[in-house]
């Protein structure tokens, strides 16, 4: 059967003003109640992160690095400074800082954001400065995700199997509760990247957590031995015609040379948080990626292995003990192991499966 072809826009296709509107009418109020839902579920880990040490969350205000935010404050009491640039009228990430600085003030703890570029050297002095004097260290956590999902013009364009799934209007994010908000399954086009691309996908996702690194050890904020340095990472299929063949795979490399070189140089541990696909706003630009994350998610939920944004992050926590060795924290190793049923059911997918195929997701 011949798919049809479809352009997948940006949040599922949401009518913009429709959605400036709704964000100013009940994004607080989404954003305070998502995150009282999410600290029912918040716990202490076994991180060890003393009063005098701070962490430094670079990117994402609306995934994995705002769920570490909360249980870094909520779960281990730890002093946050997080930078990420979000428009204030059009993204919920401007409701969801408030409803986290707000809670955070409410019980005495340090909640700083900087709705700025993280690559940008006058926010990393802007930071400093505020960090520099009132604690011994950092810890350091890179979840900037702002890379070109295109390929090297090496391999060209091509087209992958892709859902359109509505998003929902305030929080920006695949709406999988009800079976109508998965409208089709077609075909979608993955561009070839400029020169432009490459090198802003190098700067933000390969050598930003270096810029970070270099003015903290100049300030003294990196701790020998203690500081830890890490990126989130998602480990692509060597063969995956989006991620394994464009600029994203060149920065995720180009990043791990990076974190080499920050340990040798500066005496920090460094992590590799391997994470699944998880159902967050940059599944909308990425070609491909609603369908990953349906699909995967269909057969973990059917194995009882399906974890949300509040487990994920706590199970993170582990680059913070002391023991911690600098070994690749995998975050994804039931999300891997499903990896061959996907491509067995990917491949079978046919326009007549939809909905039926994620019946699973709609449940939970």
């Amino acid at each position: 059967m011949t798919l049809e072809v479809f352009k997948k826009l940006p949040l599922g296709g949401v009518d913009r003003r429709a959605m400036v509107g709704a964000l100013a009418e009940r994004g607080p109020t989404v954003a305070r109640a998502q995150l009282a839902e999410e600290r029912k579920s918040i716990k202490r880990s076994g991180a060890q992160i003393d009063n005098d040490v701070a962490v430094i969350i670079l990117g994402g205000s609306n995934g994995i690095t705002r769920g570490l935010a909360a249980q870094l404050l909520f779960g281990d009491r730890a002093s946050v400074f997080c930078v990420h640039l979000d428009s204030e009228k059009m993204q919920i990430g401007p409701h969801h800082v408030a409803a986290i600085s707000e809670a955070a003030a409410a019980e005495g703890l340090t909640a700083r954001f900087f709705n700025e570029d993280a690559t940008k050297p006058d926010t990393i002095a802007q930071v400093i400065g505020e960090i520099k004097g009132k604690y011994r260290a950092v810890h350091l956590v890179n979840g900037i995700a702002a890379g070109a999902t295109k390929r090297y013009k090496e391999h060209g364009p091509t087209q992958v199997k892709e859902l359109d799934v509505a998003f929902d209007t305030v929080l920006q994010t695949p709406d999988f509760s009800k079976p109508e908000n998965v409208r089709k399954l077609g075909l979608v086009e993955v561009e070839v990247a400029t020169d432009v691309d490459i090198e802003r996908t190098n700067k933000f996702m390969g050598t930003s957590s270096l810029l970070w690194a270099e003015p903290l050890s100049e300030a003294g904020l990196l701790a020998r031995g203690e500081s830890v340095v890490a990126f989130c990472d998602y480990d692509y299929p060597k063969d995956d015609p989006v991620y394994a063949m464009g600029p994203l795979a060149g920065a995720k490399q180009l990043q791990r040379k990076t974190m080499a070189e920050i340990a040798e140089r500066f005496g920090t541990k460094t992590a590799r948080l391997c994470y699944p696909a998880v159902a967050t706003t940059a599944l909308g630009a990425i070609p491909g990626g609603l369908l990953m994350y349906a699909l995967t998610g269909q057969i973990l939920k059917e194995r009882n292995q399906l974890k949300g944004i509040v487990e994920l992050s706590a199970e993170s926590m582990v680059i913070f003990d002391r023991a911690y060795d600098g070994r690749d924290v995998r975050l994804d190793a039931d999300y891997q192991e499903t990896l061959p049923e996907f491509f067995k059911r990917r491949d079978a997918l046919q326009p007549s499966d939809i909905p039926g195929a994620f019946s699973a997701l709609y449940a939970s």
